[in-house]
């Protein structure tokens, strides 16, 4: 389900009082898992860029999870940043054994979600660095 654009209240009722439906949103559910399975993991290393993008890893023990975001592009207020375009994630470490790992963010919603398929996916080698996967501009990616 995509990010809901208009109020489930009648639009006299929208008129009446603001209502916002965020865990309807795309990635809201998905970040929720993301949050229970990375709780308490003390974040062990950064990446920044001076462009606006930025990554962490945390990790402990065997636990481990990596959230990357991309500034999106803002015309209004900031013509002169630019485009960033995707964020290429090949040759990251992210701490995580080798597999396919789901971005948990990008699923629209957990109910019914199979595990096995996944809007936007990282592939972590048997080296453990990544393979393939990136960040779109403007976005997040959450993988644990």
């Amino acid at each position: 389900m995509a990010t809901p654009t208009r109020s489930p209240l009648s639009e006299a009722e929208a008129r009446q009082r603001r209502w916002v439906c965020e865990h309807r949103w795309q990635g809201v559910a998905g970040m929720v898992h993301f949050r229970k399975a990375c709780r308490g993991l003390p974040m062990v290393q950064n990446w920044t860029t001076s462009e606006g993008r930025v990554a962490f890893r945390l990790a402990k023990g065997q636990g481990a999870c990596f959230v990357a975001l991309v500034r999106g592009f803002n015309e209004v207020s900031r013509p002169d940043f630019g485009h960033l375009g995707a964020w290429p994630l090949q040759g990251m470490d992210l701490g995580l054994p080798e597999g396919r790992y789901c971005d948990m963010a990008s699923l629209s919603t957990q109910k019914g979600w199979d595990k096995k398929s996944c809007p936007r996916e990282v592939h972590v080698g048997p080296t453990g660095l990544v393979i393939r996967g990136e960040v779109p501009e403007g976005d997040l990616l959450a993988v644990a």
